[in-house]
């Protein structure tokens, strides 16, 4: 018995509901406010996006935002039947450990957006420096949140690839998703610096589709040829993207994902 067995993360829901299904899980930092550029991309879908332990609807679950374990679990119980679930940047993690935990072969398919299952590097693997995340820790308190968040979203989208009005609909995320906890903030960079999932994410037995931005800061494209292995994973890198390829080059992100997804039917 698991403690969120009877639990599910909250999530909203677009598109006709007998479409097949896309749900997509957010980042550090956000909530599936960030995440509404899927439902103008995938219109003949039925979009669910969910929310992570701590955020949007999900906020009453933060207790569990410490462990991957636990919120991969809550995804199983949020999902249905023959999704294909994309997780952004940070949610990685969960999700890839969803994938690999997933008896009931609810997830068809799998597709990572700028994801990793390890962030940090070591002598073989490509990541940032996980000193890095210790620096935001350091002057991550309760006055600066917003401020921090606003200038990671800054470093890591590089905003000279967004327009005025990709800019603006990040701060206006921003400001929807209001305040977050300061101990689920750290919880997402200290899994940010020290989780390493590799071994679960190598044994996922379902197509997989793994998205990088060439330009994008945090998640290093050269994490492309660590893990393609044509039986069950695939990647690509979109050239003029960071970290938030949905934004930046969102016709041809939809592009690969739908040939994808109808290659892998």
């Amino acid at each position: 018995m698991n403690i969120t067995d009877n639990l599910k993360l909250g999530s909203t829901s677009y598109g006709d509901p007998n479409a097949p299904k896309l749900v997509v899980t957010p980042g550090w930092a956000t909530d599936s406010n960030f995440l509404k550029p899927f439902v103008s991309l995938f219109p003949d879908y039925n979009v669910i996006l969910l929310d992570m332990p701590g955020y949007g609807k999900s906020e009453e679950l933060k207790q569990f935002s410490i462990s991957t374990r636990q919120t991969a679990n809550l995804i199983l119980n949020s999902i249905p039947k023959d999704c294909t679930l994309i997780s952004w940047s940070l949610s990685t993690l969960a999700a890839s450990c969803a994938c690999y935990a997933d008896t009931e072969k609810k997830i068809k398919r799998f597709i990572s957006i700028c994801g990793t299952p390890r962030f940090p590097s070591d002598p073989n693997w490509p990541g940032f420096d996980y000193r890095y995340v210790l620096k935001c820790l350091k002057i991550f308190d309760e006055g600066r949140n917003i401020r921090s968040i606003k200038l990671f979203f800054k470093m890591q989208t590089q905003g000279g690839l967004l327009t005025k009005e990709q800019n603006q609909f990040i701060l206006e995320a921003c400001d929807k998703m209001g305040s977050i906890d300061p101990q689920v903030l750290r919880n997402g960079l200290f899994k940010m610096a020290y989780s390493d999932h590799r071994e679960a994410f190598f044994n996922i037995k379902i197509p997989c589709f793994h998205i990088f931005g060439a330009k994008d800061r945090l998640v290093k494209q050269e994490i492309a040829s660590k893990i393609m292995d044509p039986k069950y994973h695939l990647c690509a890198v979109l050239q003029s993207s960071a970290h938030m390829p949905f934004l930046t080059e969102g016709e041809e992100l939809s592009k690969l994902i739908r040939i994808f997804i109808n290659n892998t039917n």
